[in-house]
């Protein structure tokens, strides 16, 4: 069964907490909280807050030059996600180029055991096949389990990322392109593809071309009843 992970880009504690909730009400199997969204001086709490649900969390931290809102120094986001993995949450996400470039992170992260999703961002395209195993290939040293996000500026673009998942063996892959056009990929990936889960938003977008969680829900619900509804082939 298709399998939601709720992302979450509170700017406060508190809105952390609501979104939480709101998440599992609406039937997210598992979160990804952004802590970029917060304001650093707020993340120490915040990691205490989560502290009971993070064995379905995927913490993550992403810079500007990654996507996200995280305005400080890469020092002290290296330091930060040092301590989101003592957090010891369900996954830790570290970006290739991050993780690629730091091997001090690298090793600290092995030390810890912690579980780590490589991730590897395209915020303008998507690149040939190739090169994309290429980046999958470099990013399994790290980590079984693999995220890759391009940007589909066309239909063929979401299904060239979805054509991964026939060349990829022995990797937990989530696989799928940003914007309107790769919206189907968000939706297949899980089902053609076999990726662990896809992501959703909850409250607002984190990433252009996202379905909100009750949609994505009433989506793989409805799917799951006609597949299972069928009579058996004679």
């Amino acid at each position: 069964m298709a399998r939601i992970c709720g992302s979450i880009g509170a700017k406060s504690v508190d809105g952390l907490r609501c979104q939480i909730r709101k998440a599992f009400t609406l039937g997210a199997d598992y979160i990804e909280i952004r802590f970029d969204f917060l304001k650093t001086s707020d993340i120490e709490h915040a990691i205490r807050v989560v502290e009971s649900t993070k064995a379905k969390a995927i913490f993550t931290l992403r810079s500007a030059r990654e996507g996200g809102k995280f305005k400080g120094t890469e020092n002290e986001r290296v330091e930060l996600l040092e301590k989101l993995s003592m957090a010891r949450p369900m996954l830790l996400d570290v970006e290739y180029r991050t993780i690629k470039n730091n091997d001090y992170l690298a090793d600290f992260l092995t030390s810890q055991q912690t579980p780590i999703l490589i991730s590897w961002h395209d915020f303008k395209c998507t690149p040939p096949k190739n090169r994309l195993l290429d980046v999958l290939n470099g990013m399994k040293i790290y980590s079984n389990y693999a995220k890759i996000v391009t940007t589909a500026r066309e239909t063929h673009d979401a299904l060239r990322v979805l054509d991964l998942y026939e060349s990829v063996t022995g990797l937990e892959l989530i696989a799928f392109a940003m914007g309107e056009f790769g919206v189907i990929s968000r939706i297949l990936c899980t089902m053609i593809g076999n990726a662990p889960f896809t992501y959703t938003s909850v409250s607002s977008n984190t990433a252009p071309g996202q379905l909100d969680l009750s949609r994505m829900r009433r989506l793989f619900d409805r799917i799951n009843s006609i597949c299972y509804s069928r009579p058996n082939a004679k």
